[in-house]
């Protein structure tokens, strides 16, 4: 596990390359109040393009003795050294069939991670992530969130879920339809 005191230093340096909002399961993390992760962090990227400012990145990577790879959708991995471990930090942006709606950025909300403060989207909105994506993986990342609803470690507001699922427009059915049938009833 990576402390979350470690994963902030990391972030913060990254601030120097780009802002960013955190879209990951650091979300769920820091939701239930773990000291660290075993995850990656997976970032959208607002002031530079993932695509056109790969050589920016990748410079910026190795100035700092960071690895650099490519995620299963080709945007910029990087790889922080930290102690006997890597933080691995992924990339993204809206292309192709990655898609995070201009709604669910402009409600990011204040999160620490060690000493310092982020923004990142809110559980909700990464649920609607996860129901649109509905990959075998997300699939069970949503009935995980289930389970910790069920037993009141985390808790959704299902209002708000109600509005921001409109944000995917020609989607929003089958994502209701997808969280309706794992049990999450919108």
């Amino acid at each position: 596990m990576i402390p979350f005191s470690k994963v902030g230093e990391v972030l913060h340096e990254l601030q120097d390359l780009t802002k960013f909002i955190i879209i990951g399961d650091t979300i769920v993390d820091i939701t239930l109040k773990r000291k660290g992760t075993e995850s990656d962090v997976d970032l959208f990227a607002l002031d530079i393009s993932v695509l056109v400012d790969d050589d920016k990145i990748r410079n910026f990577a190795y100035e700092r003795g960071w690895d650099y790879g490519r995620t299963p959708i080709d945007t910029p991995r990087l790889l922080a050294p930290i102690d006997d471990d890597q933080l691995q930090i992924d990339l993204y942006e809206n292309i192709q069939d990655f898609f995070v709606p201009k709604e669910i950025l402009e409600s990011a909300i204040n999160i620490k991670i060690g000493g310092y403060e982020f923004k990142s989207i809110r559980l909700e909105d990464y649920i609607l992530l996860k129901a649109n994506a509905f990959r075998e993986e997300d699939e069970d990342e949503l009935k995980t969130l289930l389970y910790l609803l069920g037993e009141g470690k985390i808790s959704i507001d299902k209002e708000y879920l109600k509005e921001h699922i409109q944000a995917f427009e020609e989607n929003s059915e089958s994502i209701k339809e997808r969280l309706s049938s794992i049990g999450i009833k919108i």
